[in-house]
């Protein structure tokens, strides 16, 4: 069943009338209007053909039912990086939780047996964080190149300043990208899952190496990534089935290109680019906090942050959110349950009288092989 919110306050607002004018346009009271708009009625079912009508929306716009505008698709753009312009904290707290340094080590040493230096190159480098990692264990005299926005690039040059590696910077956004040089490895972590043509990504890095140079795609699945909180207080079934993410990940596929999926597959779009000796990996790095473990509340903090639980839905925002939803074929009830359930994990991690604890899986897919 879709949940009702009628909208006869906001319309008639829009509209610049008072509620006397609207009750006598609809012939009732501006008492009943008055008892429409706080909930404490609903209008009588034979009138909301006529309050639709003289709104000019359909009923299920009446009622909250559709997205109220009759409106395309509005697209996130969020394969153009100046929409995180602001937001590098975050990012940063997120991707320094990305990857145990022992076992980076491993795919450099064991994996991908990088024994001689090698010039690298990422994309949508972000802060330069894992460009550091990886200098701290590649053999030494390799170089380090990123590419991103001049606003990204600014913070990773800061970052870099004080290292004893040589690094570099391009900027340009992925598809402008124009090769400089050919490099070793080409490589991109978390950047696929926002890019709407990921396939011309592909093509991008695979232009930028050299023969049998190698290609590595760092990226998630979405349900895997979904389906990996567990909280001690909530149920879990709960956590996995409260919202079903398909319709609105499916929507933006169709609509944008991009690929909740794409992590899963990306063997096969760089086989069908000509990739060889391709090769998949998991990430091994498990979040599991609780109380009495070192750095628990600076590690805990992070993670509320990073999540946007640090903060309750705010009323006035609410209704923008479910246009959001509705907007990629999400309906009124469905929009409702992931609010809720949101609202419920955020009511959990602000409740500063509860011992918390959680367990996340990243479930990131290493990706790799060679020109």
């Amino acid at each position: 069943m879709a949940t009702v919110k009628l909208r006869i306050a906001e319309l008639r607002k829009e509209k610049g009338i008072g509620q006397q004018e609207l009750a006598e346009v609809l012939g009732v009271s501006f008492q009943a209007v008055s008892k429409w708009e706080t909930g404490v009625t609903m209008p009588d079912i034979t009138l909301l053909p006529d309050i639709a009508a003289y709104f000019n929306i359909s009923v299920d716009q009446l009622l909250g039912i559709k997205p109220r505008h009759n409106q395309e698709y509005i697209p996130r753009n969020t394969d153009n990086h100046d929409t995180l312009n602001g937001k590098e904290n975050n990012i940063y707290k997120n991707r320094k939780y990305f990857w145990n340094e022992d076992y980076l080590r491993f795919l450099i040493n064991e994996v991908w047996k990088v024994k001689k230096p090698v010039n690298v190159i990422e994309f949508r480098c972000c802060d330069g964080y894992l460009g550091q990692q990886l200098l701290k264990n590649l053999p030494q005299g390799s170089t380090y190149t990123g590419v991103d926005n001049d606003y990204f690039t600014d913070i990773a040059k800061k970052n870099f300043k004080n290292s004893h590696n040589p690094a570099s910077f391009i900027i340009s956004d992925i598809y402008s990208y124009n090769r400089d040089k050919e490099y070793d490895i080409a490589l991109i972590q978390t950047g696929l899952r926002h890019m709407n043509s990921p396939l011309e990504v592909l093509r991008k890095m695979i232009s930028s190496i050299k023969k049998d140079g190698l290609i590595v795609c760092i990226d998630i699945n979405r349900e895997f990534e979904n389906d990996g909180l567990y909280l001690s207080v909530i149920d879990y079934n709960y956590l996995c089935t409260a919202f079903d993410y398909h319709k609105f990940w499916q929507k933006e596929l169709e609509q944008e290109g991009r690929d909740y999926a794409i992590g899963m597959r990306l063997p096969f779009y760089m086989e069908q680019l000509g990739i060889h000796d391709i090769a998949v990996r998991m990430n091994d790095r498990v979040e599991f906090v609780r109380p009495g473990m070192e750095e628990y509340e600076p590690i805990m903090q992070d993670f509320i942050e990073i999540n946007g639980w640090d903060k309750s839905y705010a009323a006035s925002n609410y209704e923008d959110l479910i246009e959001f939803f509705m907007n990629r074929g999400v309906d009124r009830a469905e929009a409702d349950a992931y609010i809720h359930k949101q609202k419920i994990i955020t009511d959990y991690f602000m409740n500063r009288n509860e011992n918390k604890a959680f367990l996340k899986v990243q479930g990131l897919l290493i990706v790799y092989g060679r020109k």
